[in-house]
């Protein structure tokens, strides 16, 4: 199989100055076991997002969820009647809870302003519209 049969629209990228990318449908037909032109190998390929990044992103979310959480955990055990050893880490949990939400949202500013400069210095390399 050359790949056609399963892609319609035959679509293959191409630059801004219309040369082939590399990526899309081989125009050429190729055998089996034989690498078609065009397909590239997965490590060749650039991941589409930084996997940092999206840690910092999983990161954030937690970091802006969790005190919510750990409050109402908090204010349950403070306000059932448990040994008294519970009181301690109740309230401990009730004091760092903002200081958690504070990170959270000083971390998502940052997230933004370097996606903000990202998106700037892209913008900055590409050639004006003609």
């Amino acid at each position: 199989m050359s790949g056609s049969e399963h892609d319609p629209i035959d679509f293959r990228e191409v630059d801004a100055q219309g040369n082939p990318t590399g990526y899309g449908p081989a125009t050429a037909q190729s055998g089996p076991g034989q690498r078609q032109a065009g397909t590239g190998d997965f490590g060749q390929r650039r991941l589409a997002a930084n996997p940092f990044i999206v840690a910092l992103w999983v990161f954030e979310a937690i970091l802006l969820v969790s005190p919510f959480g750990v409050f109402t955990i908090a204010q349950e055990s403070l306000n059932s009647a448990t040994e008294p050893q519970v009181m301690p880490v109740s309230y401990m949990w009730i004091t760092f809870a903002p200081q958690i939400l504070f990170a959270g949202l000083v971390g998502l500013l940052g997230l933004f302003f370097w996606h903000a400069a990202q998106w700037q210095r892209n913008r900055a390399k590409q050639p004006p519209p003609s």
